[in-house]
């Protein structure tokens, strides 16, 4: 649960969906592919008292490819070229393993769609993230110190994967 300062802080930075276009969005990768993943898997997710829909697997440094993680990329591919969006720069933590897979299966799916991407891994993609504009992230962390943010993964979600097994918890976002 966050405050009702962090919840207005959050508000105020969550950019429409339809401003996606106009300029390159920055991706925290691990966070948005693994959250489209539960979903996909129908695993339970959680929207947070600030509107935001998150995961609860829990990273800690491993990941796998699933049988759903081609999906949740085409998902994503599929959103940002409807949208019209130039260019992704995804962000993934180099230290988690997989990370270098991860890449090369972003770069071969979304090579598909119209959209300029780029995948950098990075040490820490958060310290990276939270200076930025235009994130793409439900990480509570970044959300409080990015200069200003979309939340795809509550888009991509309610627009592709009605079945997603969501806890409601924002009560009048």
């Amino acid at each position: 649960m966050c405050t009702e300062g962090k919840k207005l802080l959050r508000k105020s930075k969550l950019l429409d969906v339809n401003k996606i276009n106009e300029d390159t969005i920055y991706i925290d990768g691990f966070n948005l592919i693994i959250t489209l993943e539960v979903a996909l898997s129908k695993g339970t997710l959680i929207r947070g008292s600030d509107g935001c829909i998150r995961d609860l697997a829990g990273l800690r440094g491993t990941y796998k490819l699933i049988d759903k993680t081609d999906y949740a990329i085409e998902l994503i591919g599929k959103f940002l070229d409807e949208k019209g969006v130039p260019s992704a720069i995804f962000y993934l933590d180099s230290p988690v393993s997989n990370s270098g897979n991860l890449k090369l299966k972003i770069l071969d799916i979304l090579n598909l769609y119209n959209i300029k991407t780029e995948v950098i891994l990075v040490n820490n993609a958060d310290v990276i993230l939270e200076n930025l504009d235009r994130v793409v992230t439900s990480d509570a962390a970044i959300l409080d110190k990015c200069i200003s943010y979309f939340d795809l993964s509550t888009y991509i979600i309610e627009k592709y994967i009605n079945e997603a097994n969501i806890i409601d918890l924002s009560c009048n976002y």
